[in-house]
């Protein structure tokens, strides 16, 4: 496993340990450039063994994977919060794809960048995920969508609102997550 961390990694807030789980084949340059640019954040990111697309979770009907199916390989590994990186075409009941997925007030999620390297250079494919890995995060923590279109918890139906949107959270949501100046409420309750 390769750890990666942020010069800065103790100022921030979101301190944490964050796996990133490659499901299924993942480039190894994906994993590395988006763990170093979620060490931003503050998160000290470790890149876990690939594990095995869920078998359960293709439906051949859709030519899709039910996202939930990959929370669940998640839940077994350890860390605060653990992100499935995928290249299978996610969705979820109701809704004709996602982008990712994520427990609320959970610590696992996945993302997909099935769809996210749809027209994207390296530069833009990154910018996504990033914004999408950031996103499902938040949910993590609790926050649900919000309707500041620049904001990272607003809700991507289309790549468009996707690179629209910034790849942080917009004051309300900050607030939201850093009701203390600096404490969010996860860090609160579990005594850090």
């Amino acid at each position: 496993m390769a750890n990666y961390r942020h010069p800065f990694h103790r100022a921030c807030p979101l301190s944490l340990a964050l796996t990133l789980l490659p499901c299924g084949a993942v480039e190894r340059d994906e994993l590395e450039s988006l763990a170093k640019a979620l060490t931003t954040l503050g998160m000290l990111v470790t890149i876990a063994k690939e594990q095995p697309i869920p078998s359960a979770a293709f439906n051949s009907r859709r030519r899709q994977y039910h996202a939930d199916d990959f929370l669940t390989i998640a839940r077994n590994q350890p860390a605060d919060r653990v992100l499935v990186l995928t290249h299978c075409d996610l969705y979820a009941d109701n809704l004709n794809f996602v982008f990712g997925l994520a427990e609320s007030f959970g610590r696992c999620a996945v993302i997909s960048f099935f769809r996210l390297r749809i027209g994207a250079d390296e530069e833009k494919f990154l910018g996504r995920a990033v914004k999408e890995a950031v996103h499902e995060l938040g949910h993590t923590f609790g926050l649900s969508h919000c309707r500041n279109s620049r904001c990272v918890m607003y809700f991507s139906n289309a790549l468009e609102d996707t690179d629209r949107k910034g790849d942080r959270w917009c004051e309300k949501c900050e607030k939201r997550l850093y009701p203390d100046r600096g404490q969010a409420r996860f860090f609160r309750e579990q005594g850090g």
